[in-house]
C-alpha cells in the first residue's frame, strides 16, 4: 500500500518527525509542571503569615508576584509552552493528514496530483502563528532574565535593578510584540502559501514557517529574528561568562553560605539555557549566509537544515527539565538552610 505519510506534515524526514515527536511529548507536560509549580509556590505565598518569617522569606523569593527573577522566568516558561504546543500540531497533524490523504486519494493511482491542503489548513495558519510567539518570546525573555542575573551578581547593591513594575512592563511589551509581529506574518505566509501550486510540496513549507516571498514585512521579520535572536543569545552568553569568573573568584565565600550556594546553582543553569540556545541557533544562522553567499546553494536541497530548524524549538523541551532541576536544588537548599536555623535555635 502507498506511505501517505511521505505527503504528511514531515514527508519522508522520519528523523525530522522523531525530533518533533520528543520534543512535543517532553515539552508540552513539563511546561506545564512548571507553571503549576509557580503558581502553587505563588499561592503558598500569600497564603503564609508574615510571624513564620524564614517559610515567608523563602517563598517570597520564588513567588511570581514577589520576586522580578521568578516572574520573568514564569513568562519565558509561557513562551516555551507556546512553542510545545505548536511542536505538539505539527506532530498529531502529521498523523492526521496521513490518513486523510489515504483515505481522499485510496483509489486515485495519480500520486502527481495530490494537493497540499496542510499548508492551506486554519490549522497550518494557527502553528505559524504560535511558532513566530514562540521564537520572540523566547529569545526576548532569556537575554532579560541573563540581564537580571548579571545585576543581581555582580552589581548586588546597585540601585538600578529590575523591580517587579520593571519586569511586568518588560514582560508585557514583549508579549505585545511578539503578537503584533506573530498575527500578521502569519496570515500574510498562509496567503503566500495559498497562492502556491496545490501540489507543491516543500519541507520548510510543511513546518508552516513563515514565507518571505515578495513580501518585505515578512523578509523584515525573518532576518530580525535570525540575528536578534543569534546575536542576543551571544550576548546572554558573555553575560553568564562574566557571572561565572566572578561566583568561582568568590567560592570561598560561596561555600560558606547555602543560600550563596544556591544563587551560584541558578546561575549555572540559567546559562546551559542559554548554551543551548546559542548552538541552535548558530547552525540556522551559518546556513542563512551560505544560501545568501553561494547562489548556487539550495536550502531546501539541504538534507540537515529541516533538523536545524527544528531543533531551534529544542529549548521548549529542555528548558523546562532545567528549572525542574533547579527546583529540586533550591528545595535541597531551602532543607539545609532551615535545618541550620533549627540547629542554632
Amino acid at each position: 500500500m502507498f506511505n501517505y505519510s511521505s505527503y504528511s506534515v514531515f514527508l519522508d524526514y522520519n528523523i525530522v518527525r522523531g525530533i518533533c515527536w520528543s520534543m512535543a511529548i517532553i515539552g508540552v507536560p513539563c511546561n506545564i509542571l512548571v507553571i503549576i509549580r509557580f503558581i502553587f509556590l505563588n499561592c503558598n505565598h500569600s497564603g503564609i503569615p508574615s510571624t513564620q518569617s524564614f517559610t515567608s522569606h523563602y517563598q517570597s523569593r520564588f513567588s511570581i508576584s514577589q520576586n522580578p527573577s521568578i516572574f520573568l522566568l514564569f513568562n519565558l516558561t509561557l513562551g516555551d509552552l507556546v512553542g510545545s504546543f505548536y511542536l505538539f500540531i505539527l506532530a498529531i497533524g502529521d498523523v492526521a493528514y496521513t490518513y486523510y490523504y489515504q483515505n481522499l486519494y485510496e483509489s486515485n493511482s495519480n500520486y502527481s496530483a495530490i494537493r497540499n491542503d496542510w499548508v492551506i489548513s486554519p490549522t497550518c495558519t494557527i502553528a505559524r502563528i504560535l511558532s513566530q510567539i514562540a521564537l520572540l518570546v523566547s529569545i526576548l525573555m532569556t537575554f532579560m532574565v541573563a540581564v537580571d542575573r548579571f545585576i543581581l551578581v555582580m552589581l548586588p547593591h546597585s540601585r538600578h535593578k529590575i523591580t517587579m513594575k520593571i519586569a511586568h512592563i518588560v514582560a508585557t511589551v514583549y508579549w505585545i510584540f511578539a503578537l503584533i509581529t506573530a498575527i500578521p506574518v502569519g496570515l500574510i505566509s498562509s496567503q503566500v502559501a495559498a497562492s502556491r501550486p496545490s501540489t507543491r510540496f516543500d519541507i520548510l513549507g510543511q513546518f508552516c514557517s513563515i514565507d518571505p516571498l515578495n513580501n518585505i514585512f515578512v523578509q523584515a521579520v525573518t532576518y530580525l529574528e535570525l540575528f536578534l535572536g543569534f546575536g542576543l543569545h551571544i550576548s546572554s552568553m558573555i553575560l553568564y561568562i562574566i557571572i561565572y569568573r566572578k561566583l568561582k573568584q568568590s567560592q570561598r565565600h560561596f561555600s560558606t553560605v547555602s543560600s550563596n550556594r544556591a544563587e551560584k546553582r541558578v546561575s549555572i543553569i540559567l546559562a546551559v539555557v542559554v548554551l543551548t540556545n546559542v548552538f541552535t541557533y548558530l547552525p540556522v544562522t551559518l546556513f542563512t549566509i551560505l544560501d545568501q553567499a553561494v547562489p548556487s546553494y539550495d536550502l531546501e536541497q539541504s538534507q540537515l537544515f529541516p533538523s536545524v530548524v527544528m531543533l531551534l524549538y529544542i529549548n521548549t523541551a529542555i528548558n523546562p527539565i532545567l528549572l525542574i532541576a533547579l527546583s529540586a536544588k533550591l528545595r535541597s537548599a531551602r532543607r539545609q538552610i532551615s535545618q541550620s536555623i533549627d540547629i542554632k535555635g
